[in-house]
């Protein structure tokens, strides 16, 4: 269905599912996912706004909360869906001005 499409108008179908980091997927990689019926877990924690992840949250008889942001919530909400994220992390690049220069 998507195969024929430019890479430019499979990443404007793929901004119009509110797919997180289209912009750096390979084309192959859109296609397969655009392709799908219906998105994996990942994408669908990554749509949900603010108001429903506090709606998911009163549900679960959370307390305190109001003051969290989306990451907090997501954190919380779906702690493994965090786990790539942490795993990430320890493959960051320091900035070479704070590195001491032995």
């Amino acid at each position: 269905m998507y195969e024929g499409l430019s890479l430019v108008e499979l990443k404007k179908k793929a901004k119009t599912y509110r797919i997180k980091q289209y912009y750096i997927m390979k084309k192959d990689d859109l296609i397969h996912l655009l392709n799908m019926k219906e998105l994996p877990e990942k994408y669908k924690i990554e749509k949900l706004t603010i108001q429903q992840l506090r709606e998911k949250a009163k549900e679960k008889g959370m307390k305190g909360f109001w003051n969290l942001s989306k990451q907090e919530l997501l954190d919380i909400l779906f702690p493994l869906h965090d786990q790539k994220k942490n795993n990430s992390e320890t493959c960051e690049h320091q900035d070479p001005q704070n590195q001491d220069s032995d």
